[in-house]
């Protein structure tokens, strides 16, 4: 028999991936990419204000040719490729469709509809929210949840998730992220002043602020005993989740890092493991000032041990509510993999404590938990745990 339950909870899988961000089309390439084993990352479609003039000129364009990203497409697309690579057919799910969930994290979706009304004074074919979209094409009578807690959504949308299997009678959760970036987001990040010149350089003493990113990422979570039975590819578990407020700032982090102490430490208890079981950690890591030296205090204060802390923000920009789900997606890869993703030209790493370890190349590791980090405005702040999985055969 398998262990099909953990702590007499129903247990959590990642059975497929699909991505789209700026720096990879599909899962395939995203996964290579994180290794670096393409070794060229010139073609990385991040945003930053050296290109925000040109960019907000071509939004205006699109506005006026009706050629925005299709927000809906976009996900759909990376909903479907994680099907693909979960062996997970539309029948499939239309067997279960009353125990088949979604769950998604956006802060865009209304936006593209919002400007095109706007500027053109016309009706939009955007105005569908994707959750109907999906419906169109995938039949599901499940919980749907769409979260919007800004740079935390992701996280909060994959502890959902995890709910969802772990308390309901749900099989599946189609667990999202999806974000277009336009001119709206630009203008807020500036005027907050917290672009980067060079976009996102985290943990880096050169680092002025963040770059914003495009992605459409989805993971298939399943609940295992379904998973094992259908004979699925098992990448990953996600086994806890912890959520806090530090009650601070609208805009800033405490500097202190109470509530993202809290929620790595609640995570962790939630997994029913210690921090000594983890070691690599992919961080929130924004590349300003401030979240940057927030997290590694925080890191240093829970972590006592080694353990190799990465940020794919360099690669992707920041993602807003879609960062926790792709950089979750991201996480389980390294894992499944075995090995520490890199931080990207980190040539000039910020000052820390000697137990952490920032990569520069994928080093090959063994570890059994990964950590996952997405704080945000607010002081909204939210840890995923993950678990390697050797899959069984029932």
């Amino acid at each position: 028999m398998s262990n099909s339950k953990l702590n007499g909870q129903r247990r959590a899988v990642v059975t497929g991936i699909g991505v789209q961000c700026a720096f990879a089309d599909n899962y395939e390439q995203f996964r290579s990419e994180l290794r670096g084993s393409t070794g060229n990352k010139s073609h990385s479609r991040v945003i930053t204000l050296e290109n925000l003039e040109r960019t907000t000129q071509q939004d205006y364009q699109k506005i006026k040719t009706k050629s925005l990203i299709d927000f809906n497409e976009y996900g759909l697309d990376s909903l479907k490729e994680a099907m693909k690579n979960a062996i997970l057919s539309v029948n499939d799910l239309e067997e279960i469709k009353h125990k088949v969930g979604l769950v998604y994290s956006t802060s865009t979706e209304d936006t593209n509809t919002f400007l095109y009304r706007t500027y053109s004074e016309e009706e939009s074919s955007f105005g569908t929210k994707f959750s109907e979209y999906v419906q169109d094409a995938i039949p599901i009578n499940g919980k749907i949840t769409v979260c919007d807690s800004s740079c935390s959504a992701g996280g909060i949308a994959a502890g959902k998730a995890l709910d969802l299997i772990r308390y309901s009678d749900h099989k599946i959760v189609l667990l999202g992220g999806i974000e277009t970036i336009t001119v709206m987001q630009h203008s807020g990040f500036s005027i907050l002043g917290a672009l980067g010149t060079k976009g996102s350089q985290p943990f880096s003493n050169l680092r002025d602020g963040v770059g914003l990113g495009n992605a459409s990422v989805f993971l298939i979570v399943e609940e295992y005993e379904y998973a094992l039975n259908r004979e699925a590819p098992i990448l990953g578990e996600i086994v806890g989740y912890g959520i806090s407020n530090d009650a601070y700032h609208i805009t800033a982090p405490h500097p202190e890092g109470i509530g993202a102490k809290l929620a790595m430490q609640r995570a962790i208890e939630e997994a029913g493991i210690t921090a000594e079981d983890i070691t690599y950690i992919n961080a929130h890591g924004t590349g300003t000032p401030t979240n940057d030296a927030m997290e590694v205090l925080a890191i240093s204060e829970v972590f006592v041990h080694p353990v190799h802390v990465s940020s794919i923000k360099s690669l992707t920009g920041h993602t807003l509510s879609a960062a926790g789900i792709v950089e979750l997606a991201a996480t389980v890869a390294a894992m499944h993999e075995q090995y520490a993703i890199p931080n990207y030209k980190l040539h000039q790493p910020m000052e820390h404590r000697e137990n952490i370890v920032f990569p520069e190349e994928a080093i090959p590791c063994h570890y059994h938990y990964a950590l996952s980090n997405s704080f945000a405005f607010g002081g909204n702040c939210v840890s995923v745990v993950v678990k390697k999985i050797t899959q069984e055969v029932s």
